[in-house]
């Protein structure tokens, strides 16, 4: 490896360490790193119109996604980043690849072609988790409102398990901190009822086993003389369709 500053390179050297997942630097080496593989999917002009912007790919830490309206979209970017990983030494684990066609229920199905990264054929699913939150090819939240169900439920019996023997004011305070609040709610609009209210359920029952009083006794009374926060949700919004390329 050498370093180029303008129009001088370094001597070569070997690179014996790397820098550790979670550190510091991590996040800004790892921008730089791929800082021109996004310009060159930006150059592309291939993708989902949004406003004035053409968006085709999104970048977090490692996580990168590629989306487009169309397979000869997809099948352009995909090429694209292939090719920069041979230029670059990058090499794309086709195992933590994933294709994703998301569509509304009055679509017609729809065939999805094979996609090939590195002479390989990219997975097709129809649900994928992604920094957290769990995506599927219908659009539809429940099984994300299902993961934080259980997530809500391990949170409150860890609280009910451990801090039974502290205070009625340190247990609301923890039921705060650990139980209200809840990862991308915000992102949830189209779900059933059914899935909904169980969350509800658990989290209000949570609540009531860990302060001691009965499932039976009303939940917004309740949490308003706790000073505790109640959920209503009621947004249902229907999205267009897109294929989503994941890795």
């Amino acid at each position: 490896m050498c370093i180029k500053w303008g129009n001088t390179m370094s001597d070569l050297f070997n690179v014996t360490n790397g820098v550790r997942q979670g550190g510091i630097l991590s996040p800004y080496l790892f921008n730089v790193y791929l800082d021109d593989l996004s310009t060159e999917l930006n150059s592309i002009r291939v993708g989902c119109i949004m406003g004035e912007m053409i968006i085709n790919h999104i970048l977090y830490a490692d996580d990168l996604v590629l989306i487009s309206p169309s397979t000869r979209g997809l099948d352009t970017l995909i090429k694209c980043c292939e090719k920069y990983g041979i230029e670059h030494n990058i090499i794309f684990n086709v195992n933590k690849c994933a294709v994703m066609h998301f569509k509304s229920d009055s679509i017609a199905k729809f065939k999805v072609p094979d996609f090939i990264l590195n002479g390989e054929t990219i997975e097709l699913v129809t649900e994928f988790k992604y920094l957290g939150h769990i995506l599927t090819s219908n659009m539809k939240d429940d099984k994300d409102i299902e993961r934080q169900r259980r997530k809500l439920f391990i949170q409150g019996n860890t609280l009910i398990r451990k801090f039974y023997m502290c205070t009625f004011e340190v247990k609301i305070e923890l039921f705060r901190s650990y139980c209200s609040a809840m990862y991308t709610p915000h992102l949830w609009t189209k779900y059933s009822v059914t899935a909904i209210r169980k969350l509800y359920t658990a989290y209000h029952n949570s609540l009531k086993i860990l302060i001691g009083v009965s499932k039976r006794e009303e939940t917004s009374p309740l949490c308003v003389s706790l000073n505790v926060k109640l959920y209503i949700l009621v947004v249902n919004l229907y999205g267009p369709m897109y294929i989503l390329f994941m890795y």
